[in-house]
């Protein structure tokens, strides 16, 4: 219990420092990260094992490598090869008749598949982690006393299930790099019985470097363009004038540059009029801005049109209470008078 809580603190106390330092280099840098990257990705590691006492081994550095995978905000899947070369202790233990147990080295090698809780997808990224797999206890003896109790038996090497549990964080730097670091309990139930004991619990700090595979794929958007409908359309008219031919053939050449789901065309009026009559207006213009862009090669099934007359005014009756004629009214209200075009899922090509 005493080597198992010394590890523990040792582990907080090297991880603090380390997450300290690579949040300063994250926030230092220009670079934008969002949150959430699906790619597969490797993740290259050293480790440090403080080993269960019962192995009679020196606590010693290994490496790993794991290959894995985002499922959702909040879930990661990866598979964990970790390879440790373990140096038995400069003590023998006395048995029987004052003969000794035979020390040994241990090569441990284990893999698992484990399964990361992330808390958030931000600057800095904690989370739990928990996985099952199997582990290898390859035993060879320093010395051999088969009429020993307890001696040992060289060369002995069986797989073993393995349990592990633990906490980590992680801090991206850039799109393609992130510093990842974690410690863990592993549990070996030592089928074996190596040693002497029915099982082994080691504990172990990584560190490592996180690396997305392939090109990010670019998060879709929804943008919506607001055209002034003075531009497009003569005052009081739905045929769009030769502007406004122009204006609807660039925005459909526009669109020929990236991935959408659907075009929403939207037409407004100003409040000059009956209810009745702006509704119709604006359905109008809308349906021209549609069909044109469908003309310019836009799919039909992909855009759609509608019109909310004067009901979604963005300058008051009120706020052009102060016009002195027509004029300056129709020019006060101008704002009012637009067609919203809104492209939805939009992506890069």
């Amino acid at each position: 219990m005493k080597t198992a809580t010394l590890s523990a603190l040792s582990a907080l106390m090297l991880a603090s420092p380390l997450a300290a330092t690579a949040e300063d280099l994250y926030q230092g840098g220009s670079t934008t990260v969002p949150s959430f990257d699906n790619r597969w990705y490797l993740l290259p590691f050293a480790a440090y094992t403080w080993a269960d006492e019962d192995r009679g081994v020196d606590d010693a550095n290994g490496w790993g490598l794991a290959v894995g995978k985002p499922v959702n905000e909040w879930l990661n899947l990866e598979l964990r090869a970790t390879y440790t070369n373990f140096v038995s202790s400069e003590y023998e233990t006395p048995v029987v008749n004052q003969d000794y147990v035979g020390t040994g080295d241990f090569e441990v090698g284990d893999v698992a598949l484990d399964a990361l809780w992330v808390f958030n997808r931000g600057r800095f990224q904690p989370f739990l982690l928990g996985g099952l797999g199997a582990i290898s206890d390859d035993f060879s003896c320093d010395r051999t006393l088969s009429n020993a109790i307890g001696g040992c038996q060289s060369g002995s090497n069986k797989w073993s299930f393995l349990a592990e549990a633990g906490a980590g964080f992680m801090v991206p730097f850039s799109e393609y790099a992130s510093f990842r670091m974690d410690g863990r309990y592993r549990y070996d139930d030592n089928s074996s019985d190596l040693r002497d004991a029915s099982e082994f619990g080691d504990w172990m700090v990584t560190a490592g470097i996180y690396i997305p595979l392939g090109a990010r794929s670019k998060p879709a958007v929804t943008r919506t363009f607001e055209l002034s409908a003075d531009a497009l359309f003569a005052f009081n008219k739905a045929d769009l004038k030769p502007t406004g031919q122009a204006r609807i053939d660039g925005f459909a050449r526009d669109l020929e540059q990236v991935n959408y789901n659907s075009v929403q065309v939207d037409g407004h009026t100003d409040p000059i009029g009956s209810a009745e009559y702006n509704q119709v207006l604006s359905e109008r213009r809308a349906d021209t801005v549609r069909n044109r862009l469908v003309e310019q090669g836009v799919p039909s099934d992909r855009v759609n049109a509608q019109g909310f007359g004067k009901t979604q005014l963005k300058v008051s009756e009120a706020d052009c209470a102060g016009a002195r004629s027509r004029e300056a009214l129709i020019e006060c209200f101008q704002p009012n008078r637009r067609v919203d075009v809104t492209v939805q899922g939009m992506t890069q090509k």
